[in-house]
């Protein structure tokens, strides 16, 4: 895995520094053609999905770290004992714990080395923990089985052999809250998460307590690096929390503004922080994206748990401010250096992060008319867009942007068709709304009370943002987008939101690839892969 690792932070900097070489110098060159076209094709493949894995790339490296597995499980051992096969599957499992921990570390090398924050890797630290308690259960098996052979199952009594008995059942306790509470309450799972890994390292350690059989030497490392993670998360919390405060407002629908007296200097707009609030959840962080960085703001939907109890608090007590702090920043950087185009897809309370850096692209832009971006934002209910009022204000100013907004639920008979008032500038106003009625929908979406074709419905209305009912088709939207690019234009997808928006984006987006087409990027913000 160490070599995959390796492997996976040659290529990241070997596509940075290529990319820079080819904004420098073109492709007019005939090693820049082919090279180019040889890393088209294989991401072309590598994006399309297959049963079961988000992915072709995300199943190699499964199958990868499958196939290494399972060498090293049969491979050099003296087979005249079950007790040598035995050993070599406690090694393994003793040696997960080490990589599952390492993948679960918020302060994570990986995310400078090969790009890949924490919540990327969640996914294969939930793969290799499956594979943990397998090698522990199989572990303990041959075991009883070797011992059972030569008339020994007495040491199953000792002190070390108990210690390994416990740690069995910590793992067998995570496996079972993780299949059955995750999803349903993630706060409880977490916390017993946490205690069980606790004890699985210190039972390890007791279980295999003599240096020289190396086992303790992999404990002591995986503690090392579990405990530093925690130390530096916690200096994050105290050095921010020094003076620090959250201003709490209500939103309508379930939503909830958190803005933060003070920040941290690396935040930026798309990454993410846990927010810490004592005064709703004592023991709690939680994480969040970042909306805005000056000052530091997130914008939250309301669910259950923390989540819940936040924005019951601030429909009690709106504009009240409260103890605060942060852990964080996190998050892959989203490079958009040369690009031309940036589309990006939203859903729902994704707009956290393609509002937030497209405005801050916008800023950095000024009125350049080298790159265009373009949003997509679909949401149930029409009235959630006045959670990000302040971000489409300065979006929908902003020459280079086109804004196409969705929604999929009706409110009330009374807000059908009804345009969303917001303080926008008069300028971009018309032009949104024809931008608006240009975005193809799928033909499985009703038509009725389309603006579009019930203009006099709109026409009494105030100067607002239009928006269209129905799903659009967001495949139609990226095909149409690389078709009208040049062949040496630069586009980026970067998409947020539900599991089905990022699946069709990401095939499409596949799809588009092309040897003789232009540069395609795609940027999925989502926890996992």
């Amino acid at each position: 895995m160490a070599g995959m690792m390796v492997m996976f932070i040659f290529f990241h900097w070997a596509r940075f520094l290529f990319k820079r070489y080819q904004l420098r110098r073109g492709s007019s060159t005939s090693f820049l053609r082919v090279s180019v076209g040889i890393s088209r094709r294989a991401r072309r493949l590598l994006l399309r999905k297959v049963p079961g894995f988000t992915s072709v790339g995300h199943a190699l490296v499964f199958l990868g770290y499958l196939a290494t597995s399972i060498t090293v499980t049969f491979v050099n051992i003296d087979w005249s004992s079950l007790n040598n096969w035995a050993k070599r599957l406690g090694w393994i499992a003793a040696s997960n714990i080490a990589l599952v921990t390492f993948l679960s570390l918020k302060n994570t090398p990986l995310a400078f080395l090969a790009g890949y924050s924490y919540e990327r890797l969640n996914i294969l630290h939930q793969v290799i923990g499956y594979a943990t308690v397998t090698y522990t259960l199989i572990h303990a098996v041959v075991y009883i089985q070797a011992w059972h052979q030569t008339h020994s199952l007495k040491q199953l009594t000792e002190r070390n052999q108990v210690m390994g008995i416990v740690a069995g059942w910590a793992m067998l306790i995570i496996l079972a809250t993780a299949l059955l509470l995750r999803k349903l309450r993630y706060e409880v799972f977490y916390i017993i998460h946490i205690v069980m890994y606790i004890l699985i390292l210190i039972t390890v350690g007791m279980h295999r307590p003599l240096i020289s059989t190396r086992t303790l030497v992999i404990i002591i490392f995986t503690a090392s690096i579990w405990v530093a993670d925690r130390i530096l998360r916690f200096l994050k919390i105290s050095l921010f929390g020094l003076g620090n405060t959250a201003t709490i407002t209500p939103l309508p629908h379930g939503g909830t503004r958190i803005v933060l007296r003070k920040s941290s200097r690396f935040a930026v707009p798309g990454s993410h922080c846990f927010l810490w609030i004592p005064g709703i959840r004592m023991a709690e962080t939680h994480p969040f994206t970042v909306v805005s960085s000056s000052p530091l703001e997130f914008v939250i939907a309301a669910r259950d748990g923390f989540t819940r109890d936040l924005h019951e608090f601030a429909l009690k007590n709106p504009g009240r401010s409260l103890r605060a702090s942060i852990d964080g920043p996190y998050g892959a950087a989203f490079h958009m250096t040369g690009v031309t185009k940036v589309l990006f897809i939203a859903g729902g309370s994704g707009a956290s992060f393609s509002l937030g850096v497209a405005v801050d692209l916008v800023r950095k832009l000024g009125d350049s008319g080298s790159t265009t971006v373009e949003i997509i934002w679909v949401v149930k209910e029409q009235e959630t867009i006045q959670w990000y009022a302040n971000e489409l204000e300065i979006l929908n100013s902003t020459p280079i942007v086109t804004l196409r907004l969705h929604y999929t639920r009706h409110s009330s008979p009374s807000s059908l068709n009804t345009p969303i008032s917001l303080p926008l500038p008069d300028t971009k106003r018309d032009s949104l709304s024809l931008n608006e009625t240009a975005l193809p929908v799928s033909a499985t979406d009703s038509d009725e009370g389309d603006i579009e074709k019930h203009p006099e419905k709109a026409s009494h209305s105030t100067p607002s943002i239009f928006m269209k009912p129905g799903r659009p088709d967001i495949a139609a939207v990226i095909r149409e987008t690389v078709d009208k690019a040049d062949t040496h234009d630069r586009i980026a997808v970067a998409a947020c939101g539900p599991d089905s928006l990022m699946e069709v984006t990401r095939k499409t987006v596949a799809q588009c690839i092309r040897p003789d087409g232009p540069s395609l990027e795609l940027y999925c913000e989502q926890f996992g892969w």
